[in-house]
C-alpha cells in the first residue's frame, strides 16, 4: 500500500538512511528520528505506521512505545530490534506493537509486515465506523434520527473527534447538546478518560471558579479541606462546560489562561496543575451578541470555538419525530406499566405539525404524559396534550370543517357536537361514523368516551 507517511526511528544513522530508501522505492513518504523524544514531538502531523528501534539512548524504544500507543491506540508500530529473545517480542506486543523485526531488516518480510498492519489498520477504521453507525441508529448516546440535518450535524462529529480541538456546540434548549457532546467526547482519543460536565447557569458566580479549578484548604471561608476542580477530575478526558454563556468574567479570564498555556491554579493556591483535558462547551445564546454587550470575552469566544457544531432544532428534523416517539415508548413503557406499541398516523400529523419551542425534551415529556393517558396501546390525538393538540393542526381540521364556523363556539363544543351528528348520520354505526370524519374507529371511541358519548 504506497503513499502512506512511515516514521523511522533508530539511533544507527545508516540504517535510517537505508530504511528510508527502501521504503521510497515503494512510494512511501518518509520521515526519520534518531530518539524516542525526536519521534513524540512529531506525533501531530499523524502518520500512518512507525518503525521503531527497542535498543536506543535515553529514552528507549518500550518507553517511547507506550507513549505512542497511550495517544494514539490505533496506529500501528512495528519494533526493530537486534537481540532474538522471546521476553523481548512478548513484551513489545504486551504493549501494543504490532510486530518486530530482526535487523538486519529481511525486506521480503519487511513489506509483508507492512501489508499486513496497513490492512489491519483499515479493518479497525472500518469496524469502528460501522459500530459509531450502528450506535447512532440504535441511539447508543440517546442520539436518534437519520435526517439530512442530524446527519450533517454527526458529520461534524466524526471530523472533529480525532483531533483535540476545542468544540463549541451551539443550539436551542432541549436540541441534545450534551448528547453531542458525550458522542465527541466517545470517538475521541480521550474516551477512555472521565466525562465531567458543569451547567455554569446552575452555579453561583462566587463559586464557578471553585467548581472548576478546586481550591486549597482556607481560601475562602467554608473550605475546610483541599478539593480538587472539575477540570483536574477530567485530566485525562473530556470537560463539558454547558451554559458556558453563564460563567462570569473572573472565571472566563481564568478559563482562557488555561486554554492557553494548559495548566491552571485552585482558588488560594500559587501551585501551577497541568492536566491533558478537552474541553467541550455548548450554550444556547448568540455569543456574539454577548461580546458586543460586554458579558462575554471575545479572545475566549475564538479559544472554545475552535470548531462550532450547529445543532438542529427538531421542527428542522421532523423527519425523525417517528424514531424518536418509538424510542420513548419503549424508554417508558417499564415506568408507565403499559405495553404501548405505537403513535396513530392522525396523532403523528399533530407532532409533525406542531413547532416544538422545547425540542426533544418537550417531545419526550409529550410523549410521557399520552402514555399516562391512553387506556390502549396506541396514542391518538386525543391523548396529546392541548398544548400540542391546536385545533388548526390538520387532523382536526377534518373534524372541525364538518361543523358550523362561528367563533364563539367553543372548540371542544364543536368536537363533541360533531360526534353527535356522524352517529345520528349513521344511525349509531361507530364505524361508519369514525370513516365519515375521516379519522380512526380507535380515535373515535376515545373521543367518545372523553366527551362521555358512550
Amino acid at each position: 500500500m504506497a503513499n502512506e507517511l512511515i516514521y523511522v526511528v533508530d539511533d544507527d544513522a545508516p540504517l535510517r538512511r537505508l530504511m528510508k530508501a527502501l521504503l521510497e522505492n515503494q512510494g512511501h513518504a518518509v520521515q526519520v528520528f534518531e530518539s524516542g523524544n525526536a519521534l513524540l514531538e512529531a506525533l501531530d502531523d499523524s502518520p500512518a505506521l512507525i518503525l521503531l528501534d527497542v535498543m536506543m539512548p535515553g529514552l528507549d524504544g518500550l518507553a517511547t512505545l507506550k507513549q505512542v500507543k497511550a495517544a494514539h491506540p490505533d496506529l500501528p508500530v512495528i519494533m526493530l530490534t537486534s537481540v532474538d529473545k522471546v521476553e523481548t517480542a512478548v513484551e513489545v506486543i504486551k504493549q501494543g506493537a504490532y510486530d518486530y523485526l530482526l535487523k538486519p531488516v529481511d525486506e521480503a518480510r519487511l513489506f509483508t509486515c507492512l501489508d499486513k498492519a496497513f490492512e489491519q489498520r483499515n479493518l479497525v477504521r472500518k469496524v469502528r465506523h460501522l459500530q459509531n453507525e450502528v450506535d447512532r441508529l440504535s441511539g447508543k448516546d440517546g442520539i436518534i434520527g437519520k435526517s439530512k440535518a442530524l446527519d450533517e450535524t454527526l458529520k461534524k462529529v466524526h471530523q472533529v473527534s480525532a483531533s483535540k480541538a476545542s468544540v463549541l456546540i451551539l443550539g436551542e434548549t432541549g436540541t441534545g447538546k450534551e448528547l453531542i457532546a458525550r458522542a465527541v467526547h466517545r470517538n475521541s482519543s480521550y474516551a477512555a478518560g472521565p466525562f465531567i460536565d458543569i451547567n455554569c447557569g446552575a452555579i453561583p458566580e462566587t463559586l464557578q471558579e471553585s467548581e472548576l479549578f478546586g481550591h486549597k484548604k482556607g481560601a475562602f471561608t467554608g473550605a475546610t479541606e483541599t478539593r480538587s476542580g472539575k477540570l483536574e477530575l477530567a485530566d485525562g478526558g473530556t470537560l463539558f462546560l454547558d451554559e458556558v454563556a453563564e460563567m462570569s468574567l473572573a472565571t472566563q479570564a481564568k478559563l482562557l489562561r488555561f486554554l492557553q498555556e494548559k495548566s491552571f491554579e485552585r482558588v488560594g493556591d500559587n501551585q501551577k496543575i497541568q492536566v491533558d483535558t478537552r474541553v467541550v462547551c455548548a450554550t444556547n445564546k448568540d455569543l456574539k451578541t454577548l461580546i458586543e454587550q460586554g458579558s462575554f470575552r471575545e479572545d475566549l469566544y475564538y479559544r472554545i470555538a475552535v470548531f462550532p457544531i450547529e445543532v438542529p432544532a427538531l421542527r428542522d428534523r421532523v423527519e425523525d419525530l417517528p424514531l424518536l416517539c418509538t424510542h420513548f415508548l419503549k424508554k417508558y413503557q417499564e415506568d408507565i406499566g403499559k405495553e404501548i406499541l405505537s403513535v396513530s398516523d392522525e396523532a403523528m400529523q399533530i407532532l409533525q405539525d406542531y413547532s416544538w419551542p422545547g425540542n426533544i425534551r418537550q417531545l419526550e415529556n409529550t410523549i410521557y404524559q399520552a402514555m399516562i393517558v391512553t387506556s390502549y396501546d396506541t396514542i391518538d390525538a386525543d391523548c396529546l396534550p392541548e398544548g400540542v393538540c391546536d385545533p388548526s393542526t390538520p387532523a382536526y381540521e377534518k373534524i372541525s370543517e364538518k361543523v358550523s364556523n362561528d367563533s364563539t363556539t367553543l372548540f371542544h363544543d364543536v368536537v363533541k357536537q360533531t360526534l353527535k351528528q356522524a352517529l345520528e348520520q349513521t344511525s349509531g354505526n361507530i364505524p361508519g361514523a369514525a370513516k365519515a370524519l375521516g379519522i380512526s374507529r380507535s380515535t373515535f371511541y376515545r373521543m367518545l368516551k372523553k366527551y362521555q358519548l358512550n
